[in-house]
């Protein structure tokens, strides 16, 4: 190896000194109790900016979700900053958007898939880390009923054999306010605009406990209302499979498929005929929920649920023994 300096000069220069010698000294220790103060104090006023950061984006949701004309405004902002913003352009491109949309803006139909939509995303940051989850059911239910009576509303518009050129732009407008309103209702609440806009991921609860599609009637029922009610053995639940039912046969009526209803009939039905009786048993009504899966199970021998439901029947009726006690030594 070759040095810049000869190997004397190089020592004269740089001394070898000890690595402890040349180490930085400590400084005197802190004092712990007030730097334990001043990091709770510190914790404290952050939770609590967060809170109240919350609770101005709930009261934006809420505000927004009043009225349609107050969602389709709400829902134009999210779309500028979301779409547009940092785009060259962004005020012409967005005022471009605006001109092609005004008319669907305008519609009822897409003003309600907007209200829905806030509606269910206030109540999903108010569900999350909530003291008393129970309290949610009543307003659920009524957004579920809600989702229902919008069923009318969505439905497609079959061409007539003479549809007029103002029909069939009626028509047109109709299937691109519905695929609006599949993505407002038919995807996770984490992936809307709104979610992206005010980054709302953080403040919504678990996909375990709170159903995260908006217009999921049965994933609503299962996964945000009847875990509750079975916890504390609420006959309610059994109106819940009830409703679950009349909607989804509902449905099918409307949709004139003679094969969809034929699986609802043969599949379908049964199977949620027999769950509402387990959670007959749950809640305390195990005689009455038995009677009713014997009975899905006389009609149905075909279905593919047979075995499982059979192994389910004879637990209730030969329950397993408890183990044998054996006696201290």
């Amino acid at each position: 190896m070759k040095f810049l300096f000869p190997p004397a000069v190089f020592a004269v220069l740089f001394p070898l000194v000890p690595l402890a010698a040349r180490a930085q000294q400590d400084v005197p220790a802190p004092n712990v109790e007030a730097l334990i103060r001043e990091i709770e104090a510190m914790e404290g006023k952050q939770k609590e900016a967060k809170l109240q950061e919350k609770k101005a984006v709930l009261g934006a949701v809420l505000a927004a979700a009043a009225s349609g004309s107050a969602a389709a405004n709400f829902y134009e902002k999210a779309v500028e900053e979301v779409q547009f913003n940092g785009k060259k352009d962004k005020g012409a491109l967005f005022a471009d958007w605006k001109k092609a949309n005004a008319e669907m803006l305008r519609s009822k139909e897409l003003q309600t898939a907007l209200q829905l939509h806030l509606k269910y995303l206030s109540m999903a940051l108010q569900r999350k880390g909530m003291e008393k989850p129970e309290t949610m059911i009543p307003p659920v239910m009524a957004y579920v009923n809600e989702i229902v009576a919008a069923d009318k509303l969505f439905a497609a518009v079959i061409p007539g054999a003479n549809e007029t050129k103002a029909q069939k732009d009626e028509r047109t407008q109709k299937e691109e306010v519905n695929k609006q309103k599949k993505t407002l209702l038919d995807q996770p609440l984490g992936q809307s605009v709104f979610s992206q806009w005010l980054k709302l991921e953080q403040w919504l609860p678990d996909a375990k406990e709170w159903e995260p599609k908006p217009g999921d009637v049965a994933g609503i029922l299962e996964k945000t209302v009847r875990p509750i009610l079975r916890e504390k053995k609420d006959p309610q639940i059994v109106q819940t499979w009830d409703l679950q039912l009349k909607i989804e046969a509902d449905r099918l009526t409307a949709g004139r498929s003679d094969f969809q209803n034929d699986k609802f009939n043969s599949v379908t039905r049964p199977t949620l005929l027999f769950k509402r009786a387990q959670d007959m048993v749950l809640i305390g009504q195990p005689n009455r929920g038995l009677v009713e899966m014997v009975a899905v199970l006389r009609a149905n021998p075909s279905h593919p649920d047979f075995p499982s439901w059979l192994t389910t029947v004879r637990g209730l009726l030969k329950p397993a023994a408890p183990p044998e006690q054996t006696s201290p030594q």
